[in-house]
């Protein structure tokens, strides 16, 4: 074999993994940008959409004189901090602060934009509160675990609180006993 050739072996070799390397490099870069490479399935499961139904039951009480209860519903961390306040049902807001482990975590803060999730209290009956598994400012949560609290108090009655975790991403179905001025509690978690 003389110099000539031998150059010309090595020329060809150089360009050979010089065009493998390069359509190597393209096939990396179009999967990437096309989304099938890299994809951490950890990550599509962290930001998980989630829908939380919570059916509650504001029970009729034989009690004189009988006043309708004020009642919250908010979403905390594992750690109790506040997330959202997803409902509160009152007539004059000086007595919000009777709700109080609402008014502690969210309530006291959040006075002035409840305009969302406020109403009038409720008479005795089943309702729903709805949450899209979102934050305050609208950005949707990651999977995992969360705490319903639901919470009633009542003018000349009792108190009744109840706190159930719940972990986004995952569906399931749970049900709170009543307690004096709560009926039954029924909390669904929808994955999507």
């Amino acid at each position: 074999m003389n110099v000539d050739s031998k150059s010309s072996l090595q020329g060809s070799a150089v360009n050979l993994r010089n065009s493998w390397l390069g359509l190597m490099a393209a096939f990396v870069l179009s999967m990437f940008f096309s989304g099938q490479v890299f994809a951490d399935k950890s990550v599509a499961s962290a930001n998980a959409k989630s829908s939380v139904v919570v059916t509650l039951t504001v029970p009729k009480l034989d009690v004189d004189p009988y006043h309708k209860p004020y009642i919250a519903v908010w979403v905390e961390t594992p750690s109790r901090e506040g997330i959202i306040t997803l409902a509160v049902w009152h007539e004059k807001d000086t007595w919000l602060k009777d709700i109080r482990q609402w008014w502690r975590k969210l309530g006291r803060a959040a006075e002035e934009n409840l305009d969302g999730v406020s109403g009038a209290t409720r008479k005795p009956g089943t309702y729903t509160v709805e949450w899209d598994g979102k934050d305050q400012q609208g950005n949707p949560l990651p999977a995992g675990e969360y705490l319903i609290n639901v919470e009633a108090s009542r003018e000349e009655g009792g108190r009744s609180y109840a706190r159930e975790k719940i972990q986004l991403g995952q569906s399931s179905r749970q049900v709170v006993a009543a307690d004096n001025e709560l009926g039954e509690i029924i909390i669904e978690v929808n994955a999507q």
